[in-house]
Parts: C-alpha cells; structure tokens; sequence
C-alpha cells in the first residue's frame, strides 16, 4: 500500500494482516476478527511495554491512513457489541459485587479450579477471550490516553450507517444505568450508612431522588421523548450530591467508627456512582450534535474502567488487596488522628513534648530495672518470657495512662497522618509548603521525644544504681552481665541490627492494633454501653460509670496498643527459642536505660572501644526502631489511600531546600514561636 506507515518492527504484518482480513470478511465473526488484531498488537514479550505503544500508535496510523480498515473495524466492534448482550458488562465489570468477602472468595477460588461455563451470548464472555493473557491489562495501562482516545476518535462510532447497532448500544446502557441506579438507591438505606450519617433519611435521601430522577427520564425516552435526555442536567446534580454524601459518610465514620461493612459498602458506592455517571456521559452526550471529541474521551474513559475492572473478575490477589486497601484505610485513618497529637507544631508544643518524654524516659529506667531484678528469679524460659511481657505491658499502660510518652510509639501514628495529608495535596504548591512544614515538624518532634527519653532514662539509671549500690552494698549488674549488654549492642559482634529491626516492626503492628481499637470503640459506642451497665452504676454511680466509659472510649487504642506492644517485645525472645530461629528485640529508650546501668555497675571503666562500638549501636537501634516502623506505616498508609511514593517527588525537592535554608528549624522550633 503506497501510503502505508514505515514499520518499525515484524508486528507489522500482523497488525495488518489482521485489518485486511476484517475488510475481505466483513459478515465473518467479529470476535475472531478482533482476537486477531489484539494479538497483533499485543507485546510478543510480557511487560515490554514500549514494543506495545510502538504497536498500538502503528494501528493507529494504519488506520488514519486507510478510510477502508477504519470502516471494517468499526462495522466489525458494532457487529460485536449487537449481537450480544451488555448489560451486565456496563454494570458489573470491575466493581465490588453485593456479596460478603468469603462468599466472593470462593466464588473465585472455584473459577480458578472449575470454571463455569461461559456464557456465549454476554459481552463480558467477549472480552475474556479477546484480553486472554494475564499481563494484558498491564500493557493496556501503558497506553498513552491521548493514544487510546485517537484510536476511538479514526473509528467515529457515531458515524455508522448501522444505526440499529448504534441505538441498541445506547439502550443497553440505560439499562445499565437504571440497574446501577437502583442498587445504588438501597446501598443508600443501609442502616450502617444511616448511623454514620443520619441525614440520609428518606425525605432528605440524594440516593432515592436520583434513582427517581432516572426513572423518569428512562419513561421519557421509552416513550420517544428523546429531549429528556438532553435535559439530564439536574441529574448529574443529584449524582454529585450522592458523592458529596458519601465523603461526609467518610468523615463522619472517622469520628463515629467504622467497620469492614460500612468501609465495604461506602468503597461500593463510589465505583456504582462512578460508573453511574461515566455511563450517562456517554448517553447524553451521544444525542448532542458535534460533540464527536466530548463522546470519545467519555467512552475511552469508561472502557478503560470497565476493561481494567472485567479482567480482574476473577483474580484471586486482586480481591485480597482489595480487602486490604479498606482494612487499612480503616486503620490508618484512626491512627492519622492519633498522630495529630505526636506532631509539635510550636515551641510550647515542643517543650511539652519534650517533658512528656522526659517522664516516659524516668518509667523506662524503672521497667530496665524491674526486668533485670526479674532475672535473678531463675524462672523457666517461658515463664520469663510472660513476666516479661506482663512488666513491659503494665509500664507501657502505665506511662499512657499518665500522658507520658515513648519516642518509637509515635512513628507508626505520624506516618499515617503525613499520608492523608500527602493525599490532599493534589500537587498545589501551597499544599506542598504545608506538607513540608508537616515533614519538618514530625522531624522535630521526633527528635525531642527520643531526646526526652534517652537524657532521663540513663541519668535516671545510673542514679538508681548508685543507690542500690549504698543500699545493698552492691551494684544491681554483676561486671559479666554489665559487659554483655554492652557488648548486645555492638554492632560487628552481635544481630543488634535484626533485634532492632524486628522491634521496628512490632511497633509498626501497635500502630494497627491502636487504630482497630480506637475505630472498634468508636463503632460500638462503648461509652453508652459502659455507661448503662446496671452492675456496674450499682458498684461505683452513674457519674463514676459514664466517666469510665468516656475515658475508655478515648483511650482504648492507646491502652491496647501499648499492652499489645509491650507482650510483643517481651515474648520475641520466646518465639525465637520455639522456632528455632535468632529472634530478640533492641529498643532504643530500653536500650539507653541498660547503658546506664552497665555503666554505673562498671565504674564508667569499660574500655574506649566497648563504649563507643555500643554507643554506635545504640544510634542503629534508633534509627531502625523509627525508620522500620514508619517505612511500614507510611507504605500502608499511601497504599490504602491508592497512591505511591512518587507523590512525594513534588516535596522533596522543597524539603532539601528548607534544609538548606533554614536547618536549625530541623531540630529546633522556630525563636518566633509563642510559648504557650
């Protein structure tokens, strides 16, 4: 062909190899047809996704170039669509269904391993055959938008001479439409919906007034009354005022508690909304005149949804993740608010920070030496291990329950709240400046706790020693047992490394275990069901009863968490020696309270090196209990809310530029700062 494309590569004959043979055939069978050209234009290796945009953007010239290939392949994808039915591939593909998790789960395990038979007349089965391989949504997502969108824009649909096709596509999705309207509407009565926001109530419901909306206007186009369409305005009205609904649903849940159901359903809602109102894009906009580019970025648009969602129907990991995102978005979202409070954002805050700390550091060196006295009760492995964790779970209670705080606690929370605003960003320079200055006061903040932690806990240590010593004649360490736990933190002859690593991740865990807790209190209302325990009014009053079930509530997932830490820290030991494997932890305001000790029990006479190779690891202990636990935390928490580190390109450049401008500001807070 004289005006054919240069080819850049052997998929060139069969790309149009394929698109001949859809003009010498055109009564032949579309799906067959179209397999063929998908498989030319499919990468001969898996995740060469640049072979794949070469091949796609070659389709296209093809076809710019050949009015008869153009005319072929759009009378063939009409052909396709026609003769078979669509409804449950516009309503369905790529959204969550109305079924439990377990339900779906094995629904889909089933389809792994006996498939059911396929159903030759829907449009899903169609694309199932046509996307057969498993990498092809991925190289399908490396497509160019504006690529996929021209490739829509040479066929003009809406062109064809076949209206009867045309018109029946368009009665299929407002089929769709009312289909995904009505589910819509009763996912809106849902009690759990209803608790959360209780103005969604009938007479006030956007859910039922847009279901009604549709109603009519479907009736008006059944009748012939096509200017119904053309007046959908207040339609797309009452469908954004369905989404506003359901981002306050959102927010209200943060602060009366949310379960798996309502996070489940309120995800549910959003993709039916969503491709509720890619659906009516293309209807209305199809009945307009000369809106051929509005109607092709609306269909490439929802193709690329329904497409991406059909061939992850039946992924077994897909579901998994999906699950995972709701678990931690639920989770994370109760940890950004108790973050919040680990965030000094002022030179009083700073100050208060640092004195919180100050007294967790003085309860630190009491726990340091409770655990050490433990020892000398030669208890048996695992009855150790237990009194350990009970004496590391009552101080962490203890130093919570008083306000106080512990340095590594407050990663794990700042993480999460660093990524919901990371989230709100949307790459606004001034939103940037604010999560720098956030970056900047988490930094800072950080510092004086662990500052606060480590400057009482060793002076604390070392004093208690002393007195021990005058008390008892002796001091609490024998001179081995002071050398070995210098030496536990050395980090070229001991796993000091991987023991403060496995702590890193353990108090990642107990930032999970705080937010469960804190959304589970807050879900079931547990200062009302305290407050109302008859038993419990009889013991201590109504007053005393719903202060009790007041502080619970607020504290419930700080108190666990702490708890579930402290059992955590002093049971690894146990789980190392049952699995066989080298399992302990290193925490660093634990660690800097037994420096002390050692210390004091020697004299301050360890040798230069011994000192200073267990100084440097105690600086790895910090630096791994922080860095483990918020890596972790904030890769979860930028996951629940669908977005990856590269949303932090737009901050780091401003970051290093506040350091190199303002540096003192990383450690200290500003002198113009009012003390409060």
């Amino acid at each position: 062909m004289a005006n054919e494309p240069a080819a850049i590569g052997t998929h060139s004959t069969a790309i149009a190899t394929a698109l001949q043979a859809i003009v010498d055939n055109p009564h032949a069978d579309p799906l067959a047809q179209l397999a063929a050209l998908i498989a030319g234009v499919r990468p001969r290796r898996r995740r060469d996704f640049d072979d794949a945009r070469q091949r796609w953007q070659y389709m296209n010239e093809l076809l710019a170039l050949t009015p008869a290939y153009r005319h072929a392949l759009r009378e063939a994808l009409l052909r396709l669509f026609f003769t078979h039915r669509q409804v449950a591939f516009y309503a369905d593909s790529g959204l969550l269904p109305n079924s439990g998790f377990y339900s779906e789960l094995s629904r889909k395990l089933m389809q792994k391993w006996l498939p059911e038979p396929r159903d030759t007349q829907e449009l899903r089965t169609c694309v199932e055959v046509l996307f057969c391989r498993a990498d092809d949504e991925e190289w399908i997502a490396e497509i160019p938008m504006a690529e996929r969108r021209r490739f829509w824009q040479l066929l003009e649909i809406h062109d064809t001479e076949n209206i009867a096709a045309f018109h029946n596509i368009i009665e299929q999705m407002l089929a769709a439409s009312l289909v995904l309207s009505h589910r819509i509407c009763a996912m809106g009565l849902e009690p759990e919906l209803l608790r959360v926001y209780p103005r969604l109530r009938a007479a006030e419901s956007p859910f039922i007034a847009m279901n009604i909306e549709l109603i009519q206007i479907m009736a008006g186009t059944r009748r012939g009354q096509v200017d119904t369409l053309n007046d959908s305005a207040h339609l797309f009205v009452l469908i954004e005022q369905c989404m506003d609904a359901v981002k306050r649903a959102r927010l209200a849940s943060a602060r009366l508690g949310t379960s798996l159901a309502l996070s489940f359903l309120l995800t549910r809602l959003t993709q039916h909304l969503e491709r509720l109102r890619l659906l009516l894009q293309v209807v209305t906009i199809s009945f307009r005149p000369n809106t051929s580019h509005e109607l092709t970025e609306s269909w490439t648009d929802f193709l690329h949804s329904a497409l991406s969602g059909e061939r992850q129907h039946n992924s077994v990991r897909k579901h998994f993740v999906n699950l995972a995102s709701i678990l931690a978005l639920r989770i994370t979202d109760n940890a950004a608010r108790t973050g919040e409070h680990y965030i000094a954002s002022n030179r009083g805050e700073w100050f208060t920070m640092l004195r919180r700390a100050g007294g967790g550091g003085f309860f630190i060196a009491l726990l340091a030496l409770l655990k050490a006295g433990s020892y000398s009760l030669e208890m048996p492995p695992t009855a150790q291990a237990w009194l350990n964790g009970i004496l590391y779970a009552g101080s962490f209670a203890v130093i919570s329950m008083l306000h106080l705080v512990i340095a590594t606690k407050q990663p794990a929370m700042t993480a999460a709240t660093l990524a919901s605003n990371i989230s709100q960003t949307h790459g606004r320079l001034r939103e940037v400046e604010k999560i720098v200055d956030l970056v900047v006061d988490t930094g800072r903040s950080q510092l004086a706790a662990i500052a606060g932690n480590i400057m009482v806990a060793f002076p604390v240590a070392v004093l208690i020693d002393l007195a021990l010593e005058i008390h008892s004649g002796g001091p609490l360490l024998t001179p081995k047992q002071a050398l070995h736990l210098l030496q536990d933190l050395d980090p070229l002859h001991s796993r000091v490394i991987l023991h403060a690593a496995i702590a890193g991740v353990w108090l990642f865990a107990t930032g999970l275990v705080s937010g469960h807790l804190d959304n589970r209190a807050a879900c079931l209302q547990l200062d009302k069901r305290i407050a109302q325990l008859s038993w419990l009014v009889a013991i201590i009053g109504q007053r005393r009863a719903t202060a009790t079930g007041k502080y619970l509530l607020n504290n419930a997932g700080a108190l666990g968490g702490n708890m579930f830490l402290g059992l955590m820290l002093g049971l690894t030991p146990l789980f190392g020696a049952i699995l066989g494997l080298p399992l302990d932890i290193r925490h660093i305001a634990l660690s800097s309270a037994n420096v002390g000790y050692a210390l004091s029990t020697m004299s301050f006479s360890a040798s230069a090196g011994t000192l200073l190779l267990a100084l440097f690891g105690l600086v790895l202990v910090g630096l791994l209990n922080l860095g483990v636990s918020f890596s972790l935390a904030l890769a979860m928490a930028m996951r629940s809310r669908q977005m990856s580190f590269w949303h932090l390109a737009p901050v780091l450049p401003r970051l290093w530029q506040r350091w190199r401008q303002q540096p003192r500001s990383f450690f200290l807070p500003p002198r113009d700062e009012v003390v409060l």
